[in-house]
């Protein structure tokens, strides 16, 4: 099994290789939005803290007076084509038709238009078109997406993971080389706060030289209930609550509950984008009866869906990934500013 896996890393990689030859060569048309384009990738396989760093990014912007759009392909959501999930004063889409991610940033974002399109230059265009003022796109998980152009392309590396596994998908975790971090403009370094970030910033050093590195902590904003209520987490006794976690790295939503004081009666992982349907709530509710916890602690994505699927409380943390070094946004503003006219 492990030689198959090796063996299909390799193809992958060959297939990666390729495309971004076609795109270099211009076999393949690289696009323009009408608005500089801010991407923000990584070059693993989910798990690195894109959608608390977007969050926190887009509301940075928004303090410094920009008014950004979010361009996300939307995984996990029921529709298809492009789909506007807030224009930027409210939320127009479903969960399920706008993806758990992209609802997450409506939620948080009520003023930033967000729009879901596997065709992120499509994407562009619409979010242009919207009647709020649009002057930047962010583009969520957009490193390997080369199809558009970007004037700022930010690289997340996860220090609990920095290598992702050290081969490509399926053997590892890595959607490119880390060779591919040298095509970034900035890189930083998530989840300070749980690992050491000595080997990511190693591995930074040595496949991107020259390249800026920032830190990024995990910061929780608060526990919140279904309507939006600040809870505190003394008011979730031991053994009260159920953990449910539906991301890449449940361990780290395990981290964070520890480091928030709050001990669950039991913790249950599902995979990444999990719609919980029939028999994952089953599995929600019987593990309520059988740890005799009263309600549920979740991540602000998850809640989404389980709010509607449960009858008993669900809570949910609130957090983002904010860059410790103060420098990081005029960073990115000045390389924006020597986009071409």
């Amino acid at each position: 099994m492990r030689e198959l896996r090796l063996l299909l890393s390799r193809l992958y990689g060959a297939v990666v290789a390729l495309r971004l030859a076609l795109y270099r060569r211009g076999v393949f048309t690289v696009r323009s939005a009408a608005r500089p384009v801010v991407s923000v990738g990584n070059v693993a396989a989910g798990g690195t803290g894109k959608t608390p760093f977007v969050r926190w990014l887009a509301g940075e912007l928004l303090r410094r007076g920009h008014h950004p759009s979010v361009l996300t392909r939307g995984y996990g959501r029921t529709s298809r084509g492009t789909v506007v999930v807030s224009d930027g004063r409210g939320t127009l889409a479903s969960v399920t038709a706008s993806g758990d991610e992209p609802a997450l940033l409506a939620r948080a974002l009520p003023s930033v238009p967000i729009v879901a399109e596997a065709r992120r230059v499509v994407a562009a265009a619409r979010a242009e078109t919207l009647e709020v003022r649009v002057d930047l796109h962010l583009l969520d998980d957009g490193f390997s997406h080369v199809g558009l152009s970007r004037d700022v392309d930010i690289v997340l590396l996860d220090a609990t993971a920095p290598d992702a596994g050290g081969a490509l998908l399926p053997a590892g975790l890595l959607r490119e080389p880390l060779a591919a971090l040298a095509r970034a403009d900035l890189i930083v370094v998530t989840k300070t706060e749980q690992a050491d970030p000595a080997a990511a910033l190693e591995l930074a050093r040595r496949f991107a030289p020259g390249v800026p590195v920032f830190r990024a902590r995990t910061e929780v904003l608060g526990i919140r209930d279904r309507e939006g209520r600040d809870v505190d987490a003394a008011d979730l006794p031991p053994g009260t609550t159920l953990a449910v976690a539906g991301i890449a790295r449940p361990d780290a939503f395990r981290a964070t509950l520890r480091a928030m004081g709050i001990d669950p009666a039991g913790f249950l992982a599902f995979r990444d984008h999990e719609p919980y349907g029939p028999a994952a709530t089953g599995r929600v509710e019987k593990a309520l009866e059988e740890t005799g916890a009263t309600a549920v602690v979740t991540t602000e994505k998850d809640a989404l869906k389980l709010d509607a699927a449960l009858r008993v409380p669900v809570f949910r943390v609130a957090v983002e990934a904010r860059v410790v070094e103060p420098s990081f946004v005029p960073e990115v503003l000045s390389l924006l500013s020597r986009r071409p006219s």
